[in-house]
């Protein structure tokens, strides 16, 4: 009878072990390492993507796959930041209100316009852990350098920009963003 209880022990112990190879959790037991999706988000009480100018934003993604977000055992991303247009922002926690985002505009030969760029240069990735970086936005907006001499940026407040991790072997099919508004100094709560 021990042996029985024995053998059924072990039995058990293989199944279980067996169940999260592959890359997998205890809530994934699909054998693959690719996420159907990955999720972005602050890390601090609120989902808030709120920041000033020149201060830090530290963010953090989660690679998931099926119905029920199983985490995946993966931290390697590749980060983009993207200053938009047009877009509006969760101004509560719960996404019940939104706000639209104002334009940042470029002024070059007397015409005016929606400025977007790149801002890819404004993350910190950390060292010891790809999922977390820190976006840090620019205190003011360089003038891009293919823009004609005496061309300005008129900064308006709050901008967004939206922060973008794609996981390591997977594509844009398979990232997640967030939008972090940039508030202004004088109005931080956006």
């Amino acid at each position: 009878m021990r042996r029985i209880v024995k053998s059924l022990a072990a039995a058990g112990v293989v199944l279980a072990l067996g169940a999260c190879s592959g890359g997998g959790s205890v809530l994934n037991f699909n054998s693959s390492a690719t996420p159907d999706r990955v999720i972005v988000t602050v890390v601090g009480p609120t989902n808030l993507a709120r920041v000033l100018p020149g201060a830090g934003l530290p963010l953090t993604a989660v690679a998931v796959q099926g119905s029920q977000n199983g985490f995946l055992n993966s931290n390697r991303f590749r980060w983009s930041a993207a200053l938009t247009t047009g877009m509006t922002y969760n101004f509560t926690s719960d996404g019940n209100q939104t706000r639209p985002c104002a334009n940042v505009n470029l002024t070059q030969s007397g015409t005016s316009a929606p400025y977007t760029a790149d801002f890819g240069i404004y993350i910190a990735i950390d060292p010891t852990n790809e999922a977390n970086i820190e976006f840090i936005p620019p205190t003011i907006i360089p003038v891009p350098g293919t823009a004609t001499p005496g061309s300005t940026i008129q900064t308006n407040f709050p901008y967004c920009v939206v922060v973008t991790a794609t996981p390591i072997g997977g594509g844009a099919q398979n990232s997640g963003s967030i939008t972090v508004v940039v508030v202004s100094p004088a109005a931080p709560l956006g």
